[in-house]
């Protein structure tokens, strides 16, 4: 210990004498460091943090099969309670689904997002609300009997200011009273990673949450996500076995709810709680995509150490009499491994903590990237022991490997040239080395640089991807109906007065009322029954759908390229009609007609197809995007809202200019008709459409800034090299001189010598980047992951910055005096 601490006070001066040299290679290291510490702390935000529950390793996630498609979907209620009361190996099983309510402090109504949930939800997750308590066993018995909410922490500090005697009070839940009976602990947002829950309601209140919802005796509802906490010594193994056999006996019971696509039982699958922080079907592109960006800032971190090791490998060149007087006095290659290695790793250390504090300037730039969705986007990227830990082993990986062949190469000098302040510790092995260090450099940085010209001109084509529909000057805005107690025929009168008012807004072109936008990375399939059409064994017949308003294509200038859009002849008790696009007619009656044929509502499992509704089809439409801008043509069609409801409709306003500036007079409106409805999701299309755009340009974003990073660190490492091969040959440039070198000959000696370099890295870089171009194929909108014009650029672009960074120190070398150059040493 003693050698140690006398090792790093030895290493603190030399580096407190150097204070130039120190804050340079610190800063570099803290770019490389403070961007692995910041995507690493998205990483362990979303999938490494358990959930702040009491002892997680305990939890398990329940999952029952979709009819068609996943193995990881949610339960019914009836099923939730048939898994608590038939399984023998969860001490206790909790159901919550996620949803919006209408919440009133006492002031005017506001969208809150809350959890419905099972009355033993806090009990079994061991999550103690305090102040007050969570849900009584009396509270999960009679549905509609026990009103109660418990809120969290953030709606107690932002609603009632941390009252102490907020429980008790009453707040209205889509104008129901409801008594407050618990405050959520601070650091708990619910069991749904990403969406911060503000309360929290027993079940048993389904239908004041959910006005109309049958979900708690519909077998069919499947709204429900389900996790339970095992029994002390029961594996997961044995839980799956025990639900094998539940899976079994609910089929059999209730074929027609429990029965796939395939004719056979759905299933029930179990996750540990590890493996289900995040949807399951999300996780593995997930975990794709936060290895991608792992491993640029980990390219952008191995840039920063061959720069620092090649200020190392400088500085170790500039002690060479210093190390030669210590090997000469006695001391071991081994001490003097040891003592440079301290150094770098004080250096290291140092890095580390500065780029600890860029990390958390990098989290609320990465939470500037929160998608525009209606839901509370919340991601806890506060600095944990996971992040602190990988901070600091990674600080001391980064020193051992910038440090390591520097120390090495010094600690071999050629004593007596050393001794004799001469050339010494075998000067070309360490060129070579250093060189090494600039191609690496080059060739990282033009793999980083490619990779971000790539997404951002792949943004700029998304850009311009016709979605099927005119975006410019269309305002949206969403209500919910159904949570402000509006029942069918109020909510049908309030949609036909508000189209009628908006309508007559002096600078409306046109409105219509829709069930949800296009390109909202979500929408509704519907099951269907296709006439004229046989589905091949195991085909699903669910089809992405929407539901509008008459005028919905006008607004949007859909084009209409056959027969015709809804109209006011199209009405409720008249026959069901629908829409349909070109990859409808193509997929499901290619080279027949389509105007005329008839679609029913439902896919057969079984029965007589005539006894489903049908709707006649009455217009096809142009093909659009209706989910991503990357999506082919899909088959999709449209229902009429003039024959349906939609509780929780999306007011669409063209306007003939600015649309946010008839924002105003469109609330004027609604409050006018219903002055404590709650407008949300209030956006320009252009601002929805960014939606769509998100992954585009958050891997632009996030490669360009690093691109520019390493671009950054590999000029100056090469101007660093440069400068200290121009300092070291001050005296062969002098005799050049003197023998008769002109200036252009010494300039094109340098330049050409650091140009060499980056020659050889520009071509492994190149390399590198038509691999990585590759695997990003499939990314990329509209163009060919070996773009010429993208990598023509980033080459250009490395180019010239390396050639300025050769250029400075090559003019100061043609500035050399040649008689003080003969006289150096």
């Amino acid at each position: 210990m003693g050698t140690l601490f006398q090792d790093l006070r030895f290493g603190l001066r030399m580096l407190a004498r150097r204070p130039g040299f120190t804050a340079t290679a610190v800063l570099a290291l803290a770019l490389g460091i403070g961007a692995n510490s910041t995507i690493f702390n998205l990483v362990n935000a979303l999938l490494l943090r358990p959930l702040p529950v009491v002892r997680p390793d305990e939890i398990v996630a329940v999952y029952t099969s979709d009819y068609s498609s996943t193995e990881y979907g949610t339960s019914s209620y009836p099923d939730y309670v048939d898994f608590r009361d038939r399984n023998g190996v969860f001490a206790g099983l909790v159901a919550y689904q996620a949803t919006p309510f209408s919440l009133n402090t006492g002031g005017a109504n506001e969208r809150a997002f809350g959890e419905i949930v099972s009355g033993n939800y806090f009990t079994v997750l061991g999550v103690r609300p305090a102040p007050g308590r969570g849900f009584l066993p009396e509270e999960d018995i009679t549905p509609g009997a026990q009103p109660v909410v418990v809120i969290s922490h953030k709606l107690w500090q932002q609603r009632f200011g941390g009252d102490p005697g907020v429980v008790g009070r009453i707040v209205k839940l889509n104008g129901h009273p409801f008594t407050v009976v618990g405050v959520a602990p601070e650091k708990y947002s619910g069991l749904t990673r990403g969406l911060a829950a503000d309360l929290w309601v027993p079940a048993m209140m389904m239908e004041q949450a959910l006005p109309g919802s049958r979900n708690l005796v519909e077998r069919g509802s499947r709204g429900f996500s389900v996790m339970g906490r095992l029994k002390p010594g029961v594996t997961l193994a044995q839980a799956q076995a025990d639900f094998r056999v539940i899976a079994e006996q609910l089929f059999k019971a209730w074929p027609q709810e429990w029965t796939n696509i395939r004719k056979e039982s759905r299933v029930i699958t179990l996750l540990p709680e590890s493996e289900a922080r995040v949807m399951p079907g999300f996780r593995k592109p997930l975990i794709i995509f936060m290895a991608l960006l792992m491993t640029v800032v980990g390219l952008v971190l191995l840039i920063a150490c061959a720069n620092v090791a090649n200020l190392m490998l400088a500085r170790a060149t500039a002690r060479r009499r210093e190390i030669a007087v210590r090997l000469s006095l006695g001391a071991s290659r081994g001490a003097l491994i040891r003592q440079l290695l301290t150094e770098s790793l004080l250096l290291s250390l140092a890095g580390g903590g500065v780029g600890l504090l860029l990390a958390a300037w990098g989290a609320d730039l990465l939470m500037a990237f929160k998608p525009p969705m209606q839901m509370p986007i919340e991601i806890d990227l506060r600095t944990d022991w996971r992040v602190l830990g990988f901070t600091f082993g990674i600080s001391l990986l980064t020193g051992i490997l910038f440090g390591l062949a520097p120390a090495l190469a010094a600690s071999k000098p050629d004593l007596v040239a050393a001794l004799k302040e001469g050339e010494g510790m075998a000067g070309h092995g360490r060129t070579r080395l250093r060189g090494a260090f600039v191609v690496a450099q080059v060739a990282l940085s033009l793999l980083l640089l490619v990779g971000a010209g790539l997404f951002l001109r792949s943004l700029g084509n998304a850009s311009a991807i016709d979605p099927g529909f005119d975006p410019d000057n269309l305002l949206a805005m969403t209500m919910d109906l159904q949570l402000q107690g509006y029942d069918r025929a109020r909510g049908k009168n309030f949609s036909r007065q508000l189209l009628d008012r908006v309508r007559a807004v002096p600078g409306v072109e046109a409105a219509t009322l829709a069930e949800y936008l296009p390109l909202n990375l979500d929408g509704a399939r519907r099951g269907i029954t296709i006439e004229g059409y046989t589905p091949r064994p195991g085909e699903s017949t669910e089809v992405g759908s929407v539901t509008v308003a008459p005028g919905y294509f006008e607004t949007l200038r859909l084009p209409v390229l056959r027969g015709r859009s809804f109209g006011g002849q199209d009405r409720e008790g008249a026959p069901g009609v629908v829409m349909v696009n070109e990859a409808f007619a193509r997929r499901y009656w290619p080279g027949q007609d389509p105007l005329g044929k008839r679609i029913r509502m439902g896919a057969m499992r079984g029965g007589n197809s005539d006894e489903l509704p049908a709707l006649e089809v009455i217009g096809v439409v142009k093909d659009g995007k209706y989910v991503t801008l990357g999506e082919g043509a899909t088959p999709f069609f449209y229902l009429n809202l003039a024959q349906g409801y939609d509780p929780a409709p999306t007011l669409i306003v063209r306007t003939r200019g600015n649309p946010t500036d008839y924002l105003p007079a469109v609330r004027n409106v609604v409050a006018a008709l219903d002055d404590s409805l709650p407008l949300f999701d209030v956006k320009t299309m252009r601002e929805h459409l960014g939606l769509a755009l998100l992954p585009a340009r958050l891997a632009g974003t996030i490669l360009g800034i690093f691109g520019l990073v390493a671009l950054v660190l590999a000029a100056s490492g090469i101007y660093g090299v440069m400068s200290y091969s121009v300092a070291r040959r001050t005296r062969e440039i002098g005799i050049r001189m003197a023998l008769g070198a002109g200036r252009g000959d010494v300039l094109r000696l340098i330049v050409g010598q650091g140009m060499k370099l980056v020659v050889i890295g520009t071509a492994i870089g190149l390399v590198a980047a038509l691999a990585l171009g590759r695997l990003l194929g499939s990314l990329l909108y509209g163009l060919s992951p070996a773009d010429p014009l993208t990598f023509a650029g980033m080459v250009l672009l490395l180019a010239g910055v390396a050639l300025a960074a050769c250029w400075i120190p090559a003019r100061r070398a043609t500035k050399t005096d040649p008689m003080i150059a003969l006289r150096y040493e």
